[in-house]
Formats: C-alpha cells, sequence, structure tokens
C-alpha cells in the first residue's frame, strides 16, 4: 500500500498543505485515491499495472545509484529485523 508522505511536497514553491488549502481532502480522499490507485489503472487500462510498477522501480533504483537533482526529494524504505 502506498503512502503519500506531503512533507516536502511544493506548489508554485508554497509547502502542500497551504496551496490545498483543505486538510479534510489531503488527510481523506487524496490518501485514498494514492492507495487505490494501482486499482483504478487495472480498471482504466484493463490490464495490470506491471508497467507502471517496473517504470517506478527503474525510477527509484536511478534515484539511489545516481542521485537526485538539487532541491528535490525521493522517499526509501529499507526492511530490518531490527
Amino acid at each position: 500500500t502506498q503512502f503519500p508522505d506531503i512533507s516536502h511536497a511544493t506548489v508554485e514553491g508554497k509547502p502542500v498543505r497551504a496551496a490545498v488549502a483543505d486538510d479534510e481532502w489531503l488527510n481523506g480522499e487524496f490518501i485514498k485515491t494514492v492507495q487505490t490507485r494501482g486499482a483504478a489503472i487495472i480498471k482504466a487500462r484493463k490490464f495490470s499495472s506491471a508497467l507502471s510498477a517496473a517504470i517506478a522501480i527503474r525510477d527509484h533504483i536511478h534515484d539511489w545509484a545516481v542521485g537526485t537533482a538539487p532541491g528535490t526529494f525521493v522517499s526509501m524504505a529499507v526492511a530490518s529485523d531490527g
């Protein structure tokens, strides 16, 4: 399940929360939309979201290996038993 982290996101230089000015939507419908994105892709395209996942993996590995442009952010996680 994906969870959007908007803590570093900006819109025209303003933090997303200030730009959108609707915490109810950001904390509700927006999160639900992000979390159900895969199912929406399958429904719209009539095939798996595997290509979308593959592109995301490619982009993720690129950012990990090469880095990101100055001022940009990427979130990553490492599974661990402790």
